[in-house]
């Protein structure tokens, strides 16, 4: 290039980038190393900083040569990739990986401008298959990503991931045929939930305590008194709607309710509503963030009462009957968002 063989030394230029950016290319790996790296040499150990004036002066000359447009596109945008892409390697005894990022957005845009050139006037170039399908997704990705950041910090959070738990209380009332045998004595209880979430779906274990139902009828003296009616399920969720301060998630699973005679094992439906109160913004749009929600469940319990009861004129008999358990709760919850 000092020597005014500009065509010559943008072809090297662009085979040294390409063996480190395409991953496609069969090359030993230890050139993919920042040491091995020549270019890298190149550019960082002439000067004492690759700045962003030393880039444009680097570019303004080939653009002044008389090499054709083509190359001096693509010289232009693997100048610019060196500001914006950051490259970190991960090595073992026999292998290293490579993981690209963007390392800093002020001349991204120029990057993204001179690579469509070239692809959109080089479509079978061998530098156009790894511009086009690796690096210039990743550095329009990132950029979007921090653009929604920048407008809205949770905008990347919507619809993600997280762990959290949840406490609370809640009443529930019985319909069905169980109504004929049972009486509910008590109607509140305390809920316990632990939630786990990837992306839209979720996993949630809960359980119930409260609650006294007692049968209608049942002459025994010793008739021992009922312990507190338990619940307890797995269920997962859909999100359908996310937003910063509302979250709604249908749910379907398996529970048991358990009775003084006995758990009976049921299908479990309903919604979540959650009312996200406050979040802890994130440092960027990648990080994690804690929220707290108060969190409104409505859940119907579908199961068989079996039951033996003894009356005076009739002595033991047996019971079975279907019944649908309607749940209302709300808890306080915090998430690992």
């Amino acid at each position: 290039m000092e020597m005014g063989h500009y065509e010559d030394g943008v072809r090297k230029f662009a085979g040294l980038r390409r063996m480190l950016l395409d991953s496609t290319v069969a090359i030993r790996v230890d050139d993919r190393i920042m040491e091995n790296d020549v270019l890298h040499k190149y550019l960082y150990g002439k000067f004492d900083k690759f700045t962003e004036q030393k880039a444009d002066s680097m570019v303004n000359l080939v653009d002044a040569s008389g090499v054709g447009t083509g190359l001096k596109n693509l010289y232009a945008a693997l100048i610019y990739a060196e500001l914006s892409i950051g490259i970190e390697v991960f090595s073992n005894r026999t292998t290293h990986y490579l993981q690209f990022s963007l390392a800093d957005t002020t001349r991204a845009g120029e990057f993204l401008d001179r690579a469509h050139k070239f692809i959109d006037d080089n479509p079978y170039s061998e530098h156009t298959n790894y511009l086009q399908n690796q690096i210039v997704p990743m550095v329009e990705k990132r950029l979007q990503n921090m653009r929604k950041y920048g407008n809205d910090p949770f905008a990347r959070k919507y619809y993600s991931g997280g762990i959290g738990a949840f406490v609370g209380g809640g009443v529930h009332f019985f319909a069905g045929d169980v109504n004929d045998y049972l009486e509910t004595k008590e109607h509140t209880s305390i809920w316990y939930e632990l939630s786990l979430q990837f992306f839209r779906v979720s996993f949630n274990l809960f359980t119930s305590e409260g609650g006294l139902t007692v049968p209608l009828e049942d002459d025994r003296e010793d008739k021992e008194p009922h312990d507190k009616d338990i619940t307890m399920g797995l269920s997962t969720g859909y999100t359908v709607y996310d937003s910063r301060f509302l979250r709604i998630e249908p749910f379907v699973g398996l529970g048991s309710y358990d009775f003084e005679s006995g758990a009976s094992t049921t299908f479990l439906m309903g919604a979540n509503t959650d009312i996200r109160f406050f979040a802890t913004k994130p440092v960027t749009a990648f990080q994690f963030s804690l929220a707290f929600f108060v969190r409104l469940k409505y859940m119907a319990m579908f199961g068989t009462y079996s039951d033996e009861v003894y009356r005076r004129l009739y002595g033991y008999q047996q019971i079975e009957a279907s019944f649908v358990s309607h749940h209302f709760s709300a808890s306080l919850g915090i998430i690992l968002w």
